[in-house]
């Protein structure tokens, strides 16, 4: 197995799913007509979805532990939700409704339910009863108003982000929107 942090592991991370992502980017950006208004619009909801997955990533300790913290303590999935925001983000600044829609019924009829089956049976495995008792408590995706009784105690971290290579995810979402802010003032 290649060690984490190299070129030869970066490789392997290019899968069907990263290289639709990047057809989908790279038509958003062709069709992308922004305007300042929409830019605007858009840009403050990308970067507070992107705000919300390094949030969650400083507290996901993926395959370590039940990770009940943070925006974990509130909702099961903030990364996703964030992913959501940032597509509704950049669609607002391309000021492509029909980019929005695909994303939306994208992450809806199959993103959101394909994640749900695929983690759940895992997390079952991994952490028992204390992942039954925190799923049926904690809201997939419409957050709690008062945080989870059984949270952890971890804090936020930014080795932790780096090992969940939020970094890089934030690096790549905002190079995207330099290039939406270049398409803006051309």
């Amino acid at each position: 197995m290649a060690e984490k942090g190299t070129l030869q592991y970066k490789l392997t991370k290019i899968t069907t799913k990263t290289v639709l992502a990047a057809l989908a980017a790279i038509i958003l950006f062709y069709l992308a007509k922004p305007e300042p208004a929409w830019f605007l619009a858009g840009a403050v909801i990308t970067v507070l979805g992107e705000a919300l997955r390094l949030w969650a990533a400083g507290h996901l300790r993926k395959n370590k532990q039940l990770t009940t913290t943070g925006p974990y303590s509130y909702v099961k999935n903030p990364l996703y939700i964030g992913t959501l925001l940032i597509t509704i983000g950049y669609s607002a600044m391309a000021r492509n409704i029909y980019i929005m829609f695909c994303g939306f019924v994208w992450f809806f009829v199959y993103y959101a339910p394909y994640k749900k089956q695929q983690e759940n049976e895992k997390l079952i495995s991994s952490f028992g009863q204390p992942w039954v008792e925190y799923d049926k408590a904690v809201p997939d995706y419409l957050p709690r108003i008062t945080p989870y009784p059984g949270r952890g105690t971890n804090r936020w971290s930014y080795d932790v982000v780096k090992e969940n290579s939020e970094h890089e995810t934030a690096i790549g979402v905002f190079i995207g929107f330099a290039v939406m802010l270049y398409l803006l003032v051309r």
